[in-house]
């Protein structure tokens, strides 16, 4: 597809496509015809469609022609319309430009990379959510109760003493309270939502040799890790990425945590913990085929930080794992890597025990730049409130009007050119 934007769209997008009707003589009409070249030459038959502005997605006219997909049609149909005065869209510029036009916020601009880029149906459903606008409406709530509160105070603030007693600021704290819960709530989504669209971290640890690779082969239902005999085999972090029920996962391989002076491999113990540290779930791998060990105790101690179960491997060979008492609480499962028993059942216990998001779909922050704002709210919101018990209504006005500067740039408004050239940077062309 080929798609112009801008005040001159109908009039090139004429030029680079003949048809019966004209291009744009109906609007918001499909028409068959011919894509044409520099020369005027039809060089494939396909659809083309005008929109006018304000009503297409940039909010200016807008044309889009379809050809068979060969990448030459393509390209002599760009060259043509660059011959005709259109100029190389950059990174973004028609979600930019929908931005800049008001046709959505910048919220919205954003959830659009998010969709694109979305790996799993969890992920889609969030960023189209904020697409679709729950998440911007949830921060315009908040900036309504900022707006009211400003309202009240300023309204007393214009007053002389006298008449300002009849001005009461408790309706202010009210609006100033709601909206600091409201931002609140916000900055508690970004963890969860966060990791839903990069995907949760499920990290496996354990001694050597109890399957750990194996087992995540099996889990990916790829050979991702070297699997030999030798203990030992995996000294670094191993990853690969897969989706169970619509949600992304991320599961690790590390080395074996012992006691070792093979420098290598304290590195790699060292790996592991910090892998550990940073997981959403931990799957402890025991083998069910040997004797307990040092090693499993280290393993276990783990998941003091941690949610996590005990994974009872290699359950196809002869059990001889006692698994001491003190542990008896933990949950546990029985798996066989090798020949896979178990391990649907194991799929369901991690999503049944992934931290996913209790929020309506998009109506959570995802962004770092939307926590960064979000945490100067809370803090304004939360300095106005201590102002307003103190009996400050001037300094609290000021504090209010900070935040509100905050959630307006979540938003958007009045945000530096320079951010939005970050921001839109990280969009393909063409979008």
């Amino acid at each position: 597809m080929v798609r112009l934007s801008g005040p001159r769209a109908i009039p090139i997008g004429r030029q680079l496509f003949s048809s019966t009707p004209p291009l744009g003589a109906r609007i918001r009409h499909v028409e068959y015809g011919h894509a044409l070249d520099v020369a005027g030459r039809a060089v494939d038959a396909g659809l083309a469609w005008a929109l006018r502005g304000p009503r297409s997605y940039t909010g200016e006219d807008t044309v889009e022609i379809t050809s068979h997909g060969s990448p030459v049609v393509l390209e002599t149909l760009v060259q043509a319309a660059i011959a005709r005065g259109a100029v190389l869209a950059g990174p973004g510029e028609f979600t930019r430009r929908a931005f800049l036009n008001g046709k959505l916020d910048l919220v919205q601009a954003e959830a659009v990379l998010e969709v694109i880029r979305a790996e799993s149906s969890g992920a889609l459903s969030t960023a189209y959510g904020q697409a679709s606008g729950r998440l911007s409406e949830r921060v315009r709530v908040a900036k309504e109760h900022v707006v009211r509160a400003l309202a009240i105070l300023e309204l007393g603030l214009d007053f002389t003493e006298e008449d300002r007693q009849e001005i009461t600021p408790g309706l202010a704290e009210e609006h100033t309270a709601q909206a600091l819960r409201l931002s609140r709530s916000l900055t508690e989504t970004f963890e969860a939502c966060r990791r839903r669209m990069q995907g949760y971290m499920v990290t496996l640890v354990g001694r050597p040799n109890v399957g750990k690779s194996t087992l995540l082969n099996s889990l990916l239902a790829e050979e991702r890790a070297i699997v030999t005999p030798i203990p030992g085999t995996t000294r670094d972090v191993v990853e690969g990425k897969v989706v169970w029920a619509g949600e992304a996962f991320r599961l690790t391989d590390t080395a074996g945590i012992q006691d070792t002076g093979n420098l290598a491999e304290q590195e790699g113990v060292r790996r592991t913990r910090a892998a550990a540290a940073s997981a959403d779930l931990l799957l402890v791998v025991l083998d069910a085929s040997a004797r307990w060990e040092p090693g499993d105790d280290e393993s276990i101690a783990l998941l003091d930080r941690k949610p996590g179960l005990l994974v009872r491997n290699k359950t196809d060979l002869p059990t001889l794992i006692e698994i001491p008492a003190r542990y008896a609480a933990l949950p546990q499962i029985e798996v066989s890597a090798l020949t896979e028993q178990g391990i649907a059942q194991l799929q369901q216990t991690i999503l049944r025990m992934i931290p996913v998001p209790s929020l309506r779909d998009g109506t959570g922050i995802t962004r770092q730049r939307h926590l960064e704002q979000m945490f100067i709210t809370c803090e304004r919101l939360q300095a106005a409130q201590q102002l307003l018990s103190d009996s400050s209504p001037e300094c609290a006005a000021a504090e209010l009007r900070e935040g509100l500067l905050a959630l307006g740039a979540v938003l958007g408004e009045n945000v530096e050119e320079d951010v939005l050239n970050r921001i839109f940077s990280e969009f393909c062309i063409g979008k």
